[in-house]
């Protein structure tokens, strides 16, 4: 069996499930034309948002411009100080006026249960953590006190916590009104709507956990079993900008069936509904998704939740059974009609009506790694939030 986070050719999906296979393209497509799913908030200055992930050591020759960096793990291939340092030194470089990282499965040293020899400084405490169960761990940063070995600089490092960023404005607030004798000429004062007048804050939380969907060694950090809920309730609800290193289950992740992402952090997202959601880890899933969290959203997510479990099953199984089960699935056409109807009616609520789509926001898959050709060949994806 081919590992699952490779991706499959559009036949298996056709195989495993042609309504999902077909469905896919309409809901995406009704996704992009309702337009915008946020717009910076009026008289205050857009905010350029770079998002990159799973760059396993290698160096972006061209990042683009932005007011913030985020980098959403994998910062290195061995996990060892060394290699996290050099990657940080890159990240240091870089111009951008705020940075933020977390790591990734392949950045052990943030574990002390997966940490290199070369990188403990006590062998006998820290294999005293094997001891700690993996599923409550990755809710939490175990204790270590040695975490500033990497010298961040500039860098705001998030591992299970915030962190808030202000943006001032791009000019200083307009003068007040001239006096009626002033010699100014009034048509001066129209040219202030053009300004960006208010500071803005963003809040950012970080955390780096994964499901151990497939065997994994005990170099890799911050792990899981795929069953346990290690996402509710962890994230603030004050949460702008939410940075995992895993997708959530059904976007981005290789779904519909062959999905990689976690259901508990996908049901986090919708508790806390954050302007913009980087992650990477799959690097065959790179993109972007506008994201609404309406009934259009719920049905698609339950069509993809609900044919996971045929992942499992061959080829050869499938091609018997995949159209039957789908024909017969009254649930599955009810879903798939309802991201038709509420995905056109999201379009005409923003199209026709002119309303504002509020709460919702973009996911972002960074991983610049193109899949596991030791290339970065993804490039950096540019929000403006």
């Amino acid at each position: 069996m081919s590992s699952p986070f490779n991706p499959r050719p559009f036949t298996d999906y056709i195989i495993f499930s042609p309504l999902a296979a077909f469905i896919y393209p309409v809901h995406h497509l009704l996704n992009r034309l309702r337009g915008p799913p946020r717009l910076p908030p009026p008289n205050a200055r857009p905010i350029r948002v770079v998002c990159i992930s799973d760059t396993h050591t290698l160096e972006w020759s061209d990042i683009p411009d932005g007011d913030l960096l985020i980098h959403a793990g994998d910062l290195s291939n061995d996990g060892s100080v060394r290699e996290i340092q050099q990657a940080v030194n890159w990240l240091r470089s870089l111009p951008h006026t705020h940075k933020v990282v977390i790591c990734g499965n392949h950045d052990s040293f943030f574990d002390v249960r997966s940490r290199r020899p070369e990188d403990r400084d006590d062998a006998s405490s820290t294999t005293s953590y094997a001891t700690v169960s993996s599923s409550t761990a990755s809710l939490r940063s175990l204790p270590s006190d040695d975490l500033d070995r990497v010298d961040w600089g500039d860098i705001h490092y998030l591992q299970h916590t915030s962190v808030t960023l202000t943006f001032p404005p791009t000019s200083p607030p307009p003068p007040s009104p001239s006096p009626p004798n002033s010699t100014t000429p009034l048509l001066h004062n129209n040219h202030h709507h053009h300004h960006h007048h208010r500071t803005r804050t963003l809040t950012l939380y970080g955390a780096p956990q994964i499901p151990a969907i497939a065997p994994l060694g005990p170099e890799h950090a911050f792990t899981y079993p795929p069953h346990h809920d290690a996402w509710t309730g962890t994230v603030p609800a004050t949460t702008d900008i939410l940075i995992t290193h895993t997708p959530p289950s059904s976007h981005l992740d290789l779904s519909p069936i062959f999905s990689t992402g976690c259901p508990s952090l996908l049901a986090e997202t919708w508790r806390v509904r954050p302007a913009l959601h980087v992650f990477g880890h799959i690097h065959a899933a790179y993109g972007l998704e506008r994201v609404y969290y309406d009934e259009a959203q719920r049905a698609w997510e339950r069509l993809c939740a609900a044919r996971r479990p045929r992942a499992r099953l061959s080829r050869f199984r499938s091609l018997v059974t995949g159209g039957l089960r789908d024909l017969f699935d009254v649930a599955g056409w009810v879903d798939a009609a309802r991201v038709v109807v509420y995905g056109v009616l999201g379009i005409v609520w923003a199209k026709v009506w002119g309303g504002e789509n509020a709460g919702c926001g973009w996911m972002v898959n960074a991983a610049c790694m193109y899949r596991d050709e030791g290339v970065l060949r993804n490039k950096p994806q540019v929000v403006v939030l």
